[in-house]
């Protein structure tokens, strides 16, 4: 640092040593203010106005309330859902219930089914029989009329005895 005007350089040691002490003094306030200027360039990049750090703060509450409006819907939905799902065990025991007991009637209409097939497979068979049983007593009857036929008409008689006893016989039968 350069001498100021009106003080010498050889002066006397008291002047210079208050000298440099204030050049000291100056220097170390000059450093400090550097200093305090670095940090308040810090605090403008790091902190905010107090009317952006309201409105942030004024956002926060309104979003705190959006927040417990929803969280309180949430839980509203929620008891709605778990009754819901309530009905819907119900409706399904139910539904587990009525299927058990249609099962069940379809079994037993099947076995009815069942039972009632073989009857009809019996009478069936049965209508069989006595259709053949039928048949083959038409055929005997059949020839028995025709071998008693035979016998009237062939017999040395008359004719018209004959066909008298022919036609009694058949009115008869």
């Amino acid at each position: 640092m350069a001498t100021p005007l009106g003080w010498s350089q050889g002066g006397s040691g008291s002047v210079c040593l208050a000298f440099d002490q204030l050049r000291d003094v100056i220097e170390s306030q000059e450093e400090l203010i550097h200093q305090l200027r670095n940090v308040m360039v810090l605090q403008d990049e790091n902190f905010v106005s107090k009317e952006e750090f309201q409105e942030v703060e004024k956002k926060l509450v309104e979003e705190k309330a959006a927040h417990a409006k929803t969280k309180a819907l949430l839980a509203k939905e929620e008891e709605k859902l778990q009754f819901a799902l309530g009905e819907v065990e119900l409706l399904y025991k139910q539904l587990e219930k009525e299927k058990l007991a249609f099962e069940k009637a379809l079994s037993s209409v099947k076995s009815r089914v069942l039972q009632e097939s073989s009857k009809k497979d019996q009478l069936i068979t049965k209508c069989n029989v006595l259709e053949e049983i039928r048949r083959r007593q038409w055929i005997l009857w059949n020839w028995s009329y025709r071998w008693l036929l035979a016998t009237i008409l062939f017999r040395p008689r008359s004719l018209g005895a004959s066909i008298s006893l022919a036609l009694d016989w058949k009115l008869r039968n």
